[in-house]
């Protein structure tokens, strides 16, 4: 789950570089390298980080799984400061900065880059005019973003029924020859490739609808980054006969979603639907122009049809 930057943040170039060793160096202002940040509080209350840096101000929301504030920054010296879920100022004791994919160039956000608030604690900043905060959701009606990817799963029932496949075909159907199983395997799941990773808002589940209803139940719904890490899940201890939506939460970005029990049966789905919008970071390193409405309407993007 990475955070974008607000589109008025600085003039994008399109240039971007690469080194012998394989990093990538993409310039967001002139000589300038964007970096991915993750930042700890060391305190429970802290549910919202602000950074400003001259005039403009950025609001980034804690990934409640990892307990962190995870974001992509230009460089430069950030004054931040941390709110609770009231917007009210609570000063940390110890922050600690992790600062990824290092380039081999100047101008990056580092650990000296921020400035943490130690004085008395103030009310949130408001919404002002001169504010411009990332966007947590495109406004746009979520779309289905599973349909016709690659799906796989733990094992097969058989060799020629139920591959995994049927997961995502965009067939809900009473006939179980539509339907995904896998064997008899403790912890057996279910997985969709994205093909990159897209901000999703919610995926939606269908049981097979002949029998056996229970085996899906006390499974883990998990967002997965473009190595195969978890970002979040969701667990769900019942079953349901039908279909089941699930919400995935503030700014989950994922590549993979997958569908995992925690007990022996085999795993069966008729359908699954991850939701969300086609827009992801790597647009924001690219510097990639809009190539659709709909990226263009996610907020993402200027009025020169610019991707940040």
């Amino acid at each position: 789950m990475k955070a974008f930057l607000p589109s008025d943040a600085c003039m994008p170039l399109t240039y971007g570089g690469s080194f012998s060793d394989g990093t990538r160096c993409n310039a967001f202002c002139k000589n300038v390298c964007i970096r991915y940040v993750h930042i700890q509080s060391g305190i429970t209350e802290a549910t919202k980080l602000v950074l400003t840096q001259g005039d403009t101000s950025y609001a980034y929301y804690l990934d409640d799984l990892h307990d962190k504030f995870r974001m992509v920054l230009p460089g430069g010296s950030y004054q931040a400061k941390f709110y609770d879920t009231n917007d009210i100022e609570v000063i940390a004791g110890s922050p600690v900065v992790s600062v990824f994919r290092t380039p081999k160039c100047t101008g990056y956000a580092d650990q000296s880059s921020f400035v943490f608030s130690t004085g008395e604690p103030t009310m949130s900043p408001s919404l002002a005019p001169s504010l411009s905060f990332a966007p947590t959701k495109p406004y746009t009606v979520p779309i289905n973003l599973s349909q016709g990817k690659e799906a796989s799963q733990i094992c097969n029932y058989s060799s020629t029924k139920y591959p995994a496949r049927h997961g995502n075909d965009g067939i809900i159907s009473t006939r179980r020859r539509y339907m995904t199983h896998t064997c008899k395997r403790a912890n057996a799941w279910w997985k969709v490739d994205l093909g990159g990773l897209k901000q999703i808002e919610s995926v939606e589940i269908w049981n097979r609808p002949d029998c056996c209803q229970f085996r899906l139940s006390n499974f883990y719904v998990q967002f997965l980054d473009e190595y195969g890490d978890e970002l979040s899940s969701i667990y769900n201890d019942g079953y349901f006969m039908k279909n089941k939506k699930f919400t995935a939460g503030r700014n989950v970005f994922a590549r993979y979603v997958r569908i995992q029990l925690t007990a022996g049966e085999p795993l069966h789905l008729m359908e699954v639907k991850v939701l969300g919008w086609d827009v992801s970071p790597d647009l924001l390193e690219s510097g990639a122009s809009c190539s659709d409405s709909t990226q263009c309407a996610s907020g993402l993007c200027t009025g020169e049809s610019v991707c940040y």
